[in-house]
This record gives structure tokens, C-alpha cells and sequence, in this order.
């Protein structure tokens, strides 16, 4: 778990696009389990990286997933899944990273936001 795959240098507009793909994974998740409340605490969400074949979970409570939400560029990343070419590390919390997409990727991910 977490460990870092390697690959070519990334191209931020192919790492936002999927990054921004699973963040609409996890909101689906959110809202079925609020629709079906079976909301729990903590509740499990797709790593947000953007490494190709990642399926990796990330446990967090519904309060750290609303504080990665609250802006569209950051992005729930497990450690070492972080892409220092096209991303910072803005937060950690125990078990995952808060990234935040940077130039292109950024302005990609904001116009992918779900919640906009």
C-alpha cells in the first residue's frame, strides 16, 4: 500500500483528467450512501492520484472529506502516490495526503469540479 510507481515525466492535463474522474467515483460513493443512509464513520473513498492502475482505498471520516472538497484544485492521495511535477502536498491527516494540482492541472480540475 502507498508505495510510489514509476513512470515518464506526467503530463499535468492527463493526471488532472483522471484524478478529477475518481474524485466523481468518490462523490457518487458519498451521495449513495447518503441516499441509502448508510453513511459510517470512517467511510472508504478511491485514492484520487493519478497513477494509471491505482486502486487502492483511503479510510477517512466524512469531516476530512469535506475539508478536501472544499477546493476543487486538492485531490485525498495515499503517501507516496503524489506527483511532485504537476502537484503539492498542502495537508497530511493520518493515512492520506491532500494534493493540490498546480498551472494546467489545476484550472482542469477546477472546471471538473462535480460540486460547481
Amino acid at each position: 500500500m502507498g508505495q510510489r510507481r514509476r513512470r515518464p515525466r506526467e503530463n499535468p492535463s492527463e493526471a488532472a483528467e483522471r484524478q478529477s474522474l475518481f474524485r466523481e467515483v468518490n462523490e457518487r460513493i458519498q451521495q449513495l450512501g447518503e441516499s441509502f443512509d448508510l453513511a459510517e464513520e470512517p467511510f472508504h473513498i478511491v485514492c484520487e492520484c493519478g497513477n494509471d492502475g491505482c486502486h487502492e482505498m483511503i479510510e477517512l471520516s466524512e469531516s476530512e472529506y469535506e475539508q478536501v472538497r472544499q477546493n476543487p484544485e486538492r485531490f485525498a492521495v495515499l503517501p507516496g502516490h503524489e506527483i511532485p511535477e504537476v502537484e503539492r502536498i498542502v495537508g497530511a491527516n493520518d493515512g492520506f495526503l491532500i494534493v493540490e494540482k498546480v498551472g494546467e492541472g489545476g484550472r482542469i480540475a477546477a472546471a471538473r469540479d462535480p460540486r460547481r
